[in-house]
């Protein structure tokens, strides 16, 4: 990489983190719940600010024998940060979890209207202001 490159690289990063708040490296994603729809929540981000992609494994019977069709993560103030559908036999999700609070990844079957499992989790990681 020439030296313009890496320059603009460093600028654009140095850019992200004052735009977008606190850096946070080598993120891990943890929870103490046991789940009969989350079998595991885990990230392959090498760091994120606002947030990092979480990867959620679904039991097989989530979908199919407890008919969640949504999963919504909430702030730990209760607040909404993002949601996404999900189909029959989907077992693997992917979406953004907030970094540097606890969240709630909840699993909905939208068809009746309830909440079928609440899935406690914290993303941890060096933070860089």
């Amino acid at each position: 990489m020439n030296s313009n490159r890496r320059l603009c690289a460093v600028a654009a990063v140095a850019l992200l983190v004052v735009t977008a708040g606190c850096l946070t490296v080598s993120p891990s994603i943890s929870s103490a719940d046991d789940s009969p729809v989350f079998e595991r929540v885990s990230t392959v981000s090498e760091w994120g600010t606002s947030s990092v992609q979480g990867s959620v494994t679904l039991t097989p019977a989530a979908t199919t024998e407890m008919g969640v069709t949504r999963l919504n993560v909430i702030r730990e103030d209760g607040s909404s940060f993002y949601a996404t559908s999900v189909d029959a036999g989907q077992t693997s999700v992917s979406l953004p979890i907030p970094t540097g609070t606890r969240s709630r990844i909840v699993a909905v079957n939208t068809v009746n209207g309830t909440v079928v499992d609440t899935y406690n989790v914290t993303v941890r990681g060096t933070r860089y202001p």
